[in-house]
């Protein structure tokens, strides 16, 4: 019978032993869990009494050669880049004849149909495109000289101009007018 004892004995033990450790892992896992929720709550509350300024670093970079944004079907949509890609028309790949940068943006079928781009011959564009060409073109270069373009996609185009000598316009490739820069003569 000791034996019964001794063994009944044991096993209220044991169990002691695991209600007490139970019973710390539960206190532990409470005050753990706490912790998280009060930490938790504390960021926000930092983030809500503070500034509405960003909490990154004024001098902050994110450094990169490019970024290329793609809609649900994995087509892309827009790229930022230095250099950018030549142009993708109809599935091919066409020479842009000389490097540019900045930003572009392509249709649902991969064409490119636009962009802001610089070149490395200090130009700077803005176009909007059809499928091979430019429709709307306005651009400038670090020389006094900017002009508006538009195309009808039959090979018609219009110019706008203006030059440090003055204005023009074409029409089809033929100049139609030109005005003489009149504060050059006041000079």
């Amino acid at each position: 019978m000791p034996r019964s004892s001794e063994s009944s004995d044991h096993w209220i033990i044991a169990v002691e032993k695991l209600e007490r450790r139970v019973t710390v892992l539960t206190r532990l896992t409470v005050a753990i869990g706490t912790i998280g929720i009060l930490c938790v709550l504390s960021g926000f509350v930092g983030a809500t009494t503070g500034s509405n300024e960003p909490s990154v670093p004024k001098d902050s970079v994110l450094v990169m050669r490019a970024i290329s944004v793609v809609d649900a079907h994995g087509v892309e949509r827009v790229r930022i880049a230095a250099p950018l890609p030549d142009p993708i028309m109809l599935g091919r790949r066409f020479d842009r004849g000389e490097a540019v940068s900045g930003i572009l943006i392509f249709d649902s079928e991969g064409n490119e149909r636009g962009g802001y781009v610089t070149d490395e011959s200090r130009n700077a564009a803005l176009t909007l495109d059809e499928i091979n060409r430019a429709a709307v073109h306005i651009g400038t270069n670090d020389r006094g000289e900017a002009h508006v373009s538009l195309s009808n996609g039959r090979g018609g185009y219009a110019v706008l101009g203006m030059r440090p000598s003055g204005t023009f316009m074409a029409l089809d490739g033929n100049r139609v007018a030109v005005v003489p820069d009149s504060v050059g003569d006041k000079r």
